[in-house]
């Protein structure tokens, strides 16, 4: 299995799309905490989306579908890093010293 590096260039434009930058990959854990509070408010938005729409208010059905499939689609990638990371650790468990 090969190992391969954290595109580092990845993070750093979703944090100047957020209007912050960072400084040097020793902030990963800063954006990595970044990328979790983004996936949580796409569930908050996708969830008062549903509760509008539930109670009643004139919620335009597009919205409503894309603001589900954001969520979805931001769930959907942090799984896949927390995956990631997971299979990068358990290869640092297997290497021999």
């Amino acid at each position: 299995m090969e190992i391969r590096g954290i595109n580092y260039k990845a993070f750093e434009s979703f944090l100047k799309e957020k209007g912050r930058e960072v400084k040097s990959p020793e902030d990963f854990a800063d954006a990595l905490k970044e990328f979790i509070q983004w996936v949580n408010d796409q569930q908050e938005k996708a969830k008062n989306v549903r509760e509008a729409v539930l109670s009643g208010e004139d919620v335009p059905l597009h919205r409503m579908v894309i603001e589900f499939e954001k969520a979805s689609v931001a769930l959907n990638l942090m799984i896949e890093v927390r995956n990631r990371l997971l299979e990068g650790y358990q290869e640092l468990l297997r290497m021999q010293v």
